[in-house]
């Protein structure tokens, strides 16, 4: 059996390795894809669509600003933070060329409940008639939680007229997304 000393000697290591791994793992990670070029959204199940489509993709919002909100009718902070940010946004450009908005509902947990037979219900819950579609994250299907590098929900995308991610993160402050897109309309660049 060991020493006392070389037990103590044992734990500092220990420590010592613990912490260098905890400061290694710490570093910030990346957040999203933002700017890259946005991949498809991948999305099979729509409801709201314009008349005359089936489905949405990148190449049907060329030259247009693109916002994707990405929820779980499950999570708290889409439901009371996330989705008055896209209704107060929705409304204000709303009748605007040049911009549109979808959401996606894009589970990655509680698939029966973040069904595609909650996208009606949040939707009218939200006064949002905009495109809604629903692409759950499971191991063998194309993912757009996997494709833009999502960090779950509620996440928001922002795809400018040249098809660049140009936002892809948590939380929206309405003021400045409104200024930041009113900036992307004009053909001016946003940081």
């Amino acid at each position: 059996s060991p020493t006392l000393p070389m037990k103590a000697a044992f734990q500092i290591v220990f420590a010592l390795l613990f912490c260098f791994a905890t400061v290694l793992s710490a570093q910030e990670p990346k957040s999203g894809i933002k700017g890259e070029k946005a991949p498809p959204l991948g999305v099979t199940t729509w409801i709201q669509l314009p008349e005359g489509k089936e489905r949405l993709g990148i190449p049907d919002f060329k030259d247009e600003v693109l916002v994707v909100f990405c929820f779980q009718s499950t999570c708290l902070a889409c439901e009371k933070r996330e989705f008055p940010v896209l209704k107060q946004l929705v409304d204000e450009f709303e009748g605007t060329d040049g911009i549109s908005f979808v959401a996606v509902q894009t589970p990655f947990e509680d698939y029966a409940t973040n069904s595609e037979l909650q996208l009606k219900p949040v939707a009218e819950e939200h006064g949002l008639d905009i495109p809604f579609g629903h692409l759950a994250k499971t191991l063998d299907t194309y993912s757009i939680n996997v494709a833009y590098q999502t960090g779950g929900t509620p996440w928001w995308i922002v795809i400018d007229r040249t098809g660049t991610v140009v936002f892809n993160d948590f939380t929206m402050a309405p003021e400045i997304a409104a200024a930041n897109l009113r900036k992307l309309l004009e053909g001016e660049s946003v940081s």
